[in-house]
């Protein structure tokens, strides 16, 4: 017990010397610092004495001056006459007035007849025999305190000794006024108080007139008010000074506690860490005994531990060589596969390999519709296929990314085998996938390249198989691609038009074209649909379908559209201006990307403002592939603009498998029917198939329709029979200039064409790829200088090109 109670107290002597040496030095920087604030308030209190005494000094100063005018005054009246009379005749200032030289008060204000008796009274106490103008007071007259200035009248100054006065001119003042013009208020807002006293060798104590503090100022400051020049006290020997003193004292109470404080606290938190320290160091030493006796036990473990180690970094190899959902191995471990089967073709190991990548269409959708757990399940299904389709070959399957599998062939006999396998994984995607009560099938794009020898590297090798999965994506009859060399051009090319169209974006080379739309019974213009091309300054001039994917990828659409919206709503500015009468409105299409832009809303409503248009001018255009990208974000913005007054489009109403769950689902407007077919039986009737149903479902739902891409006589005069109030096409005007369009606005010319084809001629049937692609180039001008089209048609095996194609719609 005793070792331990002198182990125990054998800290508290570190603590104790600890403790000691901080409140002794803790307490000598605390006088310190309180000898430096009260030597610092010292110099301030008597900067602010001096000035407050020389305030007084000022006014009192002034107060004289008005004595000794006043005394020249009364001078100048009586000279060379009777002096009583002459003083009585003059009117004195304010708080003035005269004594005569047998010490009678001479014309006095008798409204301050109090004042001037109390004043006569005391000067009759302290009279001086000789001429020396003196300042009386302060003396009490009831609740005032008053100071006058006697100056002589009619006293000569001489060498010799000065001459009786005849008479005193008496001039007085308010000491409360006094103070007040000096702004004594201001000393106590400067934390200081202030008292103003005056010592009389009559008196033992001073006389206090004024002060801050009910209780008498410690240690102050004392300074004493100088006279005036010439003048002296009425009592000799007397003298006005003034006190200051901070209001906190010289050694302010706050301060002395907190220093003293913060010196308790700093010394308790030092001593008790010194204790703590030789505690933790006492404690340190016994657990060091403790840890020697178990090390023997440690290393015992540590031979299990090893072995834990390894299978655990087997774990983690094996995590991070491979994917988590499928079980694959990841895109890491197939370039390292890739590189070592590269070198073993460089040595002649190998002849030829052949890699792989696969694309899983739709799976964005499924991951958007049905979640990503659909979506991953369906990734870990498409494995498993693919696995046991690639299982009699040597050869590597790996998850390469989102949506993409990566597969190397290690021994490939010729290229057409790589092929022919890509052809036997895309029948292995032909059963329908179960996924969650979910009968879903999908397909698989495909880019092969294959590698005989040289020294091509990993990368470039999965680069070329990277592009010619891009081409095949692209491509809409085939879904397996080999790489050829000029696919790189192709690849190349695109990224030359991405970054000239980030320039054209800049240099705003991008043009806008008008096509009318016409009201059908009178072949009136009564809008216009925004076109956007591009005069590309080595290509020409470039149609939307070229470069709005790239733009779109590139994340430049939300740029593009809102620059078309500007520059529409300036031009209707214009066109409002020049036909003030005449009601049109302009439309602009919307893609995926812009419905996403939370800023679109607040652009749209801060154009038309600053524009200072009607919401009725701008129409906006929305098509169905837009809409089934995002949904919500998709139907919250339609709903925000459609609030503002903006009348909304769907495009290319019924090519769609949901248009009419749309019509409900989203505030549509207008409905624009794409290319309506408008036949003639062998009887000369119209044929009522289609389009008028589309037309009567329109109209039930209180929808305007516009019927698009109407490009013959019979067709326009056959929708105006069916009751379709709007159209727009080549029969009416192709896409013109903002000048020609406005022309058409204003009956320059009618938005309508004056041939009409041959009535022999009956229109080709084409397929829905045709009509969407001679859409897509039917709106060009007559400057479109872009490649020509060369379009299938159906059942015939022959081609034709697009303008023979239009020329035969038009006649």
């Amino acid at each position: 017990m005793r070792p331990a109670i002198l182990r125990r107290g054998s800290g508290a002597l570190p603590a104790a010397l600890v403790l000691a040496v901080v409140l002794i030095a803790g307490w000598r920087l605390i006088v310190l610092s309180l000898q430096r604030h009260a030597a610092e308030a010292h110099r301030a209190a008597v900067v602010e004495a001096s000035q407050t005494a020389h305030a007084i000094e000022t006014q009192l100063q002034a107060l004289t001056a008005l004595a000794d005018g006043q005394a020249a005054r009364a001078a100048n009246a009586s000279a060379g006459a009777d002096a009583a009379q002459q003083l009585s005749s003059l009117v004195p200032i304010h708080n003035a007035f005269w004594i005569s030289a047998d010490g009678i008060a001479v014309t006095a204000d008798p409204a301050a007849s109090t004042a001037t008796n109390g004043i006569l009274a005391e000067w009759n106490g302290t009279r001086h025999s000789d001429a020396t103008p003196s300042l009386l007071g302060p003396t009490r007259q009831g609740s005032q305190w008053l100071i006058a200035a006697l100056a002589p009248i009619g006293a000569e100054t001489a060498q010799s000794a000065p001459a009786l006065p005849t008479a005193w001119a008496v001039v007085y003042t308010d000491l409360d006024q006094l103070l007040l013009a000096i702004q004594v208020n201001r000393i106590k807002s400067a934390g200081y108080d202030f008292a103003l006293t005056q010592l009389d060798p009559s008196v033992t104590q001073p006389r206090q007139f004024v002060s801050t503090s009910t209780a008498p100022l410690s240690a102050p400051v004392v300074l004493p008010v100088r006279l005036p020049e010439r003048y002296a006290p009425a009592a000799p020997g007397s003298y006005l000074q003034v006190a200051i003193r901070p209001h906190a004292g010289w050694y302010p109470v706050t301060q002395i506690a907190t220093e003293i404080g913060v010196l308790a606290v700093l010394a308790w938190l030092l001593g008790f860490g010194a204790y703590d320290l030789t505690h933790s160091l006492q404690r340190l030493r016994a657990g060091l005994s403790i840890y020697r006796h178990r090390l023997g036990g440690l290393r015992s473990q540590l031979a299990v531990e090893t072995d834990r180690r390894r299978e655990l970094q087997k774990s983690i190899d094996y995590a991070r060589y491979h994917d988590s959902f499928t079980g694959l191995p990841n895109r890491r471990y197939f370039v390292d596969q890739l590189d070592r089967a590269l070198r073993e073709v460089r040595s002649r190991q190998r002849e030829r390999l052949g890699v792989l990548l696969i694309d899983i269409s739709r799976f964005k959708f499924i991951n958007d519709s049905l979640g990503h757990t659909v979506g991953d399940e369906l990734m870990v299904q498409a494995a498993r296929r693919f696995e046991k389709a690639a299982a009699e070959i040597e050869s590597v399957l790996a998850r390469w990314g989102g949506d993409q599998f990566a597969l190397l062939i290690l021994d490939v006999a010729f290229p057409d085998a790589a092929l022919a396998f890509a052809a036997v994984l895309q029948d292995s995607l032909e059963a329908p996938f179960e996924l969650r009560r979910h009968r879903i099938s999908v397909a698989a794009s495909m880019g092969v390249t294959c590698v005989e020898g040289g020294t091509a590297r990993a990368e470039d090798v999965v680069r070329e198989a990277d592009i010619a999965l891009s081409m095949a994506k692209k491509n809409d009859t085939r879904r397996v691609l080999m790489y050829a060399p000029g696919m790189g051009g192709a690849a190349a090319n695109l990224v030359s038009l991405e970054a000239d169209l980030h320039l054209a974006l800049r240099q705003n080379d991008l043009r806008l074209l008008f096509q009318p739309i016409v009201e059908l019974q009178h072949y009136r213009m009564v809008g216009a649909e925004a076109l956007l091309r591009w005069r590309h300054p080595v290509e020409g001039l470039l149609l939307p379908e070229r470069f709005l994917a790239i733009a779109e990828e590139a994340g430049l659409m939300v740029t593009i559209t809102r620059q078309i919206i500007a520059r529409v709503c300036r031009l209707a500015v214009q066109w409002r201006q020049i036909v003030p009468q005449t009601p049109f409105y302009m439309s602009v299409n919307l893609s995926a990307s812009s419905l996403r832009d939370p800023q679109l809303v607040d652009f749209v409503s801060g154009t038309l403002r600053e524009a200072g248009l009607p919401p009725d001018v701008l129409k906006l255009e929305v098509s169905e592939i837009s809409l089934i990208s995002n949904v919500g974000a998709a139907r919250e913005a339609l709903e925000r603009l459609h609030a503002l007054g903006i009348q909304l489009m769907l495009d290319d109403f019924g090519t769609g498998f949901s248009s009419l769950n749309y019509l409900q689902l989203f505030p549509i407007d207008y409905v624009k029917i794409d290319r309506p077919k408008v036949e003639r039986t062998s009887g000369g009737r119209v044929n009522s198939g289609m389009t008028p149903a589309m037309l009567q479902m329109a109209s039930s739902m209180g929808l305007t329709a516009i019927a698009e891409i109407v490009e013959t006589e019979e067709a326009a005069d056959g929708l105006r029979k069916m009751g379709c109030e709007y159209g727009q096409g080549l029969f009416y005007s192709e896409a013109v200039a903002a000048e020609v369009a406005l022309g058409y606005l204003r009956g320059e010319a009618p938005p309508k064409r004056s041939s009409a084809p041959p009535v022999s001629a009956e229109p080709t049937e084409l397929s829905a790829t045709t009509l969407t692609a001679a859409a897509n180039g039917a709106g060009k001008s007559p400057e479109d200088d872009s490649p020509t089209l060369v379009i299938p048609i159906e059942d015939s095996g022959a081609t034709m090109e697009v303008p023979t194609l239009l020329r035969t719609f038009r006649g």
